[in-house]
């Protein structure tokens, strides 16, 4: 069982991102839902404990963000986006961290939630690993901010294509920054699936920027609170 939790991840993945892509049920549904719910089943099944599932596939988690700023580098490397965009690119993340933190802040205590609760929720829209040092250092429930940090990117990954289109916002840096910024890594996925370069690449300035605001800015404002 040592190895149970990453291994049996990468097998699930690899069968519902390539072998089940084209399914006319699965193709609806990004692999990360498909994937957890089946975990979810089989430790449920065979009664195995989610700490020794975790202990070795948190790895995948960390791997995610390096993986997709890889992914995203070379064509940030050949873009002009940061000379280009330099006068809205850092206001504009700037202002999504704090949105980000303080609607879910007053959302959360609007609902009765208690501090701990709190401080696991406020960096849902930063990137895992990062998320979970900040949901730490605030004595935050881990579990319970991987949870929905995953909710999170999922959510923005599935809807926000759909619902920026809907709002009628056409430019490409701005649907890149809006995507990087609330859904992190998995909201960059989303952009790298329509193979447009501008959104790719402003969403991963969005996710590494928003992750390194949110990290300074939260201690402040928990000494506030």
């Amino acid at each position: 069982m040592t190895y149970f939790g990453f291994i049996s991840t990468l097998i699930l993945f690899f069968i519902f991102n390539n072998k089940l892509k084209n399914n006319k049920f699965f193709k609806k549904i990004p692999p990360m839902v498909s994937v957890g719910l089946v975990l979810i089943l089989i430790l449920e099944i065979f009664k195995i404990d989610y700490s020794t599932y975790y202990k070795y596939a948190s790895v995948l988690s960390f791997m995610i963000a390096p993986a997709t700023i890889a992914l995203a580098y070379p064509l940030y490397k050949n873009s002009n986006i940061l000379t280009e965009n330099k006068r809205a690119l850092y206001p504009a993340i700037i202002i999504a961290a704090l949105v980000a933190i303080i609607s879910t802040y007053c959302l959360a205590k609007f609902f009765g939630a208690e501090f701990k609760i709190i401080m696991s929720l406020i960096p849902k829209s930063t990137t895992m690993p990062i998320a979970l040092e900040i949901s730490k250092s605030l004595g935050g429930y881990c579990e319970l901010t991987a949870c929905i940090v995953a909710i999170t990117g999922v959510f923005g990954g599935i809807t926000g294509h759909k619902i920026l289109k809907t709002l009628k916002i056409k430019s490409d840096v701005a649907i890149g920054l809006a995507l990087g910024s609330a859904s992190h890594v998995i909201g960059t996925a989303a952009c790298i699936e329509k193979k447009k370069e501008k959104q790719i690449t402003s969403s991963t300035i969005a996710l590494i920027l928003t992750g390194l605001i949110t990290a300074l800015i939260i201690p402040l404002i928990k000494k506030i609170l």
